[in-house]
C-alpha cells in the first residue's frame, strides 16, 4: 500500500530527509543526525512537519457538553483562545487516544495522533449527540511545529507578528501572504515552542519563509527521532508505548488531566481501585540502549517493563521509561535492565529528565509518582 504523504514531502527529500513508513505515512526520520537535531531544540530551534496529525473539528450546541462526556479534563475551564490536554478513554479506563482541545468561539478542534484519527473519529461518531456535528479537517491542514528558545524570535521575524506575549496553552488567529494561520504555544519537547495550522495547499511557501529567516537564529530540520529524544527528556508519553488501551491515565501519571466534578467514559473504573501500576524514569548507569519491552529487574526480581528509550545528547545518558508494578519500585533503587544477554545497571528517577523550559511550565507528571 502506497505510503499517505504530507505537503512538504518534497521539501521533506530537497533538504535530505531520510524518509520512513510512519504508521502509514512516508516521514523524514532525520536529515543529517538525530542527535544534533535534538541538541538544536535545547539551544536554539528546530522545525517539524506534523502534518500527519488529526484534526476533527466539533460543532454545534451540545459540542460542549458532549466533548465533556468523552474527554477526562475539564473544557468548561477553557475560554475561547485557550488549548487542554485530555485522554479519550474508554468504558474500561483504558485510553483510546491522548489529544490537544482547541476551544474557538463557536467550536472545538481535537487534535489527535495520526495512527488514531479513523478510530476517535468512530469513537466520537458512536457516541454523538443531537446537535453535535464532526467534521473530519485532517486532509486539508498543514501543522508545522518550530521548537526551542529561538522559536519565538523567529516566527516573529518570518510572520511578521508579536508573539512574545502570547501565554502558555493559547492561540492566535491572523494572516500570513493571503493564508489564514492558528498559531499556539506549546509542544512535545519540554522547550518553548509554537505549533501553526494552516491550509494544505500553504504549507510549502510557509516552510519555506520559515527556512530563509531561520538561518539567523540557528534553525534545524527535525525529524522524528529527535521529537522522540526530547518528548522523553520531558518525560512525556507517546500513544503507543505509555499509552494505550490497556492502559489507564492513573498508571501512567496523568491524573492532572482527569477531573472528577463531571461525568465521562470511563470515570466509574478511574474512581474504584488504586492504580496497579506505575510508570517512572529510569537513568542507565553504563551504555546500553533500553528498548520497549525489555525487562526491569530489582532485587532480582521482574518489577516491570521498558516502554521507551533513548541515548539523550543533551544529558549524555541513556534514559528510560518503564511501568513498574505498584509499591515495586521507589526513587533512587538501583536496578538493572536486561539489554539483551546482559543486565545494565540503572537508578529510578522522577520525570522530567531534563526541566521544562516553556513560556509557562505546564502541568506535568507529579514529581512523587510513583506508588508506595
Amino acid at each position: 500500500m502506497e505510503l499517505k504523504k504530507t505537503p512538504l514531502y518534497s521539501r521533506h527529500l530537497a533538504a535530505g530527509g531520510r524518509m520512513v513508513d510512519f504508521g502509514g505515512w512516508a516521514m523524514p526520520v532525520d536529515y543529517k543526525s538525530m542527535l544534533g537535531e535534538a541538541r538544536a531544540v535545547r539551544t536554539t530551534c528546530g522545525l517539524f512537519d506534523a502534518s500527519h496529525m488529526g484534526e476533527i473539528r466539533v460543532k454545534g450546541s451540545q459540542s460542549l457538553e458532549f466533548l465533556q462526556k468523552i474527554l477526562t479534563n475539564d473544557l468548561a475551564r477553557l475560554m475561547p483562545g485557550q488549548l487542554q490536554y485530555n485522554l479519550m478513554l474508554e468504558e474500561s479506563g483504558g485510553a483510546l487516544d491522548d489529544l490537544m482541545v482547541y476551544r474557538d468561539k463557536d467550536s472545538f478542534l481535537c487534535v489527535v495522533n495520526a495512527s488514531n484519527t479513523e478510530k476517535d473519529l468512530a469513537w466520537l461518531k458512536a457516541h454523538r449527540l443531537s446537535g453535535v456535528e464532526l467534521i473530519d479537517e485532517s486532509p486539508d491542514t498543514a501543522l508545522l511545529s518550530v521548537q526551542g528558545p529561538c522559536s519565538c524570535r523567529l516566527l516573529e521575524a518570518a510572520l511578521g507578528t508579536k508573539l512574545d506575549d502570547m501565554a502558555y496553552m493559547r492561540f492566535v488567529e491572523f494572516k500570513f501572504e493571503k493564508t489564514s494561520l492558528m498559531v499556539s504555544r506549546s509542544g512535545y519537547t519540554g522547550e518553548d515552542g509554537f505549533e501553526i495550522y494552516l491550509e494544505a495547499c500553504g504549507a510549502g511557501r510557509l516552510w519555506d519563509a520559515l527556512s530563509d529567516k531561520g538561518k539567523e537564529y540557528g534553525l534545524t530540520f527535525c525529524g522524528l527521532a529527535s521529537r522522540d529524544i526530547l518528548r522523553v527528556e520531558a518525560g512525556y508519553p507517546l500513544y503507543g508505548h505509555e499509552l494505550d488501551q490497556t492502559i489507564n491515565p492513573l498508571e501512567a501519571g496523568l491524573a492532572w488531566a482527569v477531573k472528577y466534578n463531571k461525568d465521562f467514559i470511563g470515570k466509574d473504573v478511574l474512581c474504584a481501585g488504586t492504580p496497579a501500576r506505575q510508570r517512572v524514569g529510569l537513568v542507565l548507569e553504563e551504555k546500553g540502549v533500553p528498548r520497549q519491552g525489555q525487562e526491569v529487574y530489582c532485587r532480582d526480581k521482574l518489577a516491570g517493563l521498558v516502554t521507551s528509550g533513548v541515548y539523550s545528547p543533551n544529558l549524555d545518558r541513556f534514559i528510560a521509561m518503564a511501568y513498574a508494578g505498584r509499591g515495586r519500585l521507589d526513587y533512587g533503587d538501583a536496578i538493572q535492565v536486561k539489554i539483551r544477554d546482559r543486565f545494565c545497571p540503572a537508578k529510578v528517577v522522577s520525570f522530567a529528565f531534563i526541566e521544562s523550559r516553556t513560556k509557562r511550565k505546564p502541568a506535568s507528571v507529579p514529581s512523587k509518582n510513583v506508588c508506595r
